[in-house]
């Protein structure tokens, strides 16, 4: 099998049951993603993180409210070994919640789109975040072989 058949493969069944319903309460999308199998909730977040990023940069995948995946994201790259791109999210999030609020209030606002600074788009966060654009785009880490490789064992 190829490697987009894998992941389409993978991505299919993690989408299975989101509907309309879920995904305009931030807490039944989130428990949702969250309650997937492991190495579904991983193939979610990585592939939606990959592709709000490819298609619009980091100001809309915080925007789109997948930001609110952010943190889980982040660990989720790691257990791929997608350490380059952990590290780059990682660092935009920080931007975004640059006063370490909780995760909870993190997400109700990115899902709310209650963050002045990425609704409003803030010149200073813009800048800051077209710059981990421009080096997550120059980046060498393969993040489709790495998610491929993770799911083998699945």
């Amino acid at each position: 099998m190829k490697n987009e058949e894998i992941t389409d493969s993978h991505y299919k069944k993690a989408v299975e049951g989101l509907n309309q319903k879920i995904l305009e309460n931030k807490d039944l999308w989130f428990s949702h993603i969250l309650n997937l199998p492991e190495h579904l909730q991983v193939t979610y977040t990585v592939i939606i993180f990959d592709q709000q990023i490819f298609n619009g940069g980091f100001h809309q995948y915080f925007f789109n409210s997948y930001g609110q995946f952010a943190y889980l994201t982040i660990d989720n790259l790691r257990l791929i070994n997608a350490v380059r791109a952990a590290d780059i999210l990682e660092r935009a999030t920080n931007l975004v919640n640059a006063d370490q609020i909780s995760l909870k209030e993190f997400r109700r606002k990115i899902f709310d789109r209650d963050f002045p600074k990425i609704t409003d788009f803030d010149d200073e966060l813009f800048d800051a975040l077209s710059a981990l654009d421009d080096e997550y785009d120059t980046l060498d880490e393969n993040l489709e072989q790495l998610l491929v490789d993770y799911l083998s064992d699945f």
